[in-house]
């Protein structure tokens, strides 16, 4: 939490970057209404902020949550100011010195080295069954792609994934990884469209501490890459010009996967994930033509939803199996009127959509069947769900049916104002402003 835009969002990004799930809070006020709600393991403060200083937020948390862990960081370091953060309890640094700090971040964040390192960083549609991720589907198309998978995981070369968002390339990464001889080395999924112009990706591999290992620095760069097992490079086509050229030199150190310093051998597998046509990004200039040929050996097609429509209700029940238990709710089945909109919808968002909305259906569900009502308003535009009242019917005004929809939405959520400004569709100001003018009429 800082009230300084810029250095926020620059350590949110390298948080993320390094392995953590990365919120942002401008005030400790701000900060202590997300700790209320969700769960932290780590809060990085800023000493001087307008509504609550660093020293009265890190009290305000550890009296919320005594085990958690903090860290007050400040551009007016004091003695008096390191004793009092001792007496907290939580850890010191100035802002001269965030070497020391991100020395603190890499130890923590190496802590548990079979976890994905970009946890918030990209969206996958799939979760652990076994030790294989749980990819589902029986049409020809989804046959096809897990014979793929099985084929090319033993063969040590690059694979680009094709497919559009949300149909899974995450999910077919890590079979990959799994069937691999890498199965128990690390998996480090990025996004590319997240990587600014002066970011150094040699440099993060080689700080990254392998179990046993030194860490790396800031000098070593080329010299001494840490990182060993299968790297996911998703919307590949993003990738920033200097960071295109980065990754050729670290190809030429490792020889595309492997690389060989005092340690041993040290061996990356790339998995390349895009959207886009990268051979038309090179003949428009868009990106880099020898990268593109160092990476393009061979290439995997990950079908969308809309060319396997016969694994939609196979989805829906794994996908009602997870969000049951997630939510605590008994959702039995869905009614053959959202069936038959999921049957003729075209998925834009593919699986990935489809998951958000059952999620939102069984968020909003009072029954054990999800119904038309549940259904987002771009699924229900064709299909009416409500009956045309007669004159001896009560007609309810507009403002009365949003009061009582945004009512449930909060009721439903259990207070998380922003989960219920996700599912009404809403910015979470949007949300407060509502709410406010509802407590002003009463």
């Amino acid at each position: 939490m800082d009230d300084e835009e810029r250095l926020l969002n620059s350590m949110a990004q390298r948080l993320t970057l390094l392995g953590f799930e990365a919120i942002k809070a401008p005030s400790g006020t701000t900060a202590i209404e997300i700790a209320s709600k969700t769960k932290v393991d780590l809060a990085i403060v800023d000493l001087k902020m307008p509504d609550m200083d660093g020293l009265t937020t890190i009290t305000r948390l550890k009296q919320m949550s005594p085990d958690l862990k903090t860290v007050l960081l400040t551009g007016y370091g004091s003695e008096k100011t390191r004793q009092k953060t001792e007496i907290l309890g939580s850890d010191y640094f100035e802002k001269d010195s965030m070497g020391e700090l991100w020395d603190l971040i890499r130890r923590l964040s190496s802590q548990s080295t079979d976890q994905p390192v970009s946890k918030g960083f990209v969206d996958s549609i799939g979760r652990s069954f076994g030790d294989l991720p749980k990819i589902i589907g029986e049409t020809p198309g989804m046959q096809r792609l897990r014979k793929e998978i099985e084929r090319l995981s033993g063969l040590d070369c690059t694979i680009i994934l094709k497919g559009e968002e949300g149909t899974g390339k995450e999910l077919v990464a890590r079979a990959i990884h799994k069937l691999s001889h890498r199965k128990d080395q690390r998996f480090l999924a990025f996004n590319c469209g997240c990587f600014s112009n002066d970011f150094n990706f040699t440099e993060l591999l080689g700080s990254l501490e392998e179990p046993g290992g030194a860490i790396g620095s800031k000098d070593q760069g080329l010299r001494d890459i840490r990182f060993i097992g299968t790297i996911l490079l998703d919307h590949f086509d993003t990738m920033p010009e200097q960071t295109q050229s980065d990754m050729i030199k670290l190809l030429d150190k490792t020889g595309s996967t492997r690389s060989q310093d005092s340690g041993g051998e040290r061996e990356i597998r790339f998995i390349v994930a895009t959207h886009q046509d990268l051979k038309s990004r090179v003949e428009e200039k868009k990106f880099n033509r020898e990268l593109y040929h160092r990476l393009n050996a061979i290439s995997i097609s990950v079908p969308p939803l809309r060319e396997r429509r016969d694994d939609i209700f196979p989805l829906c029940s794994y996908f009602l199996t997870q969000l049951n238990k997630e939510f605590e709710k008994n959702i039995e089945s869905i009614s053959d009127e959202v069936n038959s909109v999921f049957m003729e919808y075209s998925f834009p968002g593919n699986v990935r959509e489809l998951r958000h909305i059952i999620e939102r259906a069984v968020i909003l569900a009072d029954t054990t069947t999800i119904e038309l009502t549940h259904l987002p308003d771009r699924l229900r535009k064709n299909n009416p769900v409500y009956p045309s009242p007669t004159k001896s019917q009560a007609f309810t005004t507009i403002d009365e049916m949003e009061r009582a929809h945004i009512l449930r939405a909060i009721e439903i959520t259990q207070g998380n104002r922003s989960k219920a400004a996700e599912i009404l569709g809403i910015s979470r100001a949007a949300l407060w402003r509502k709410l406010k003018m509802f407590s002003a009429e009463e």
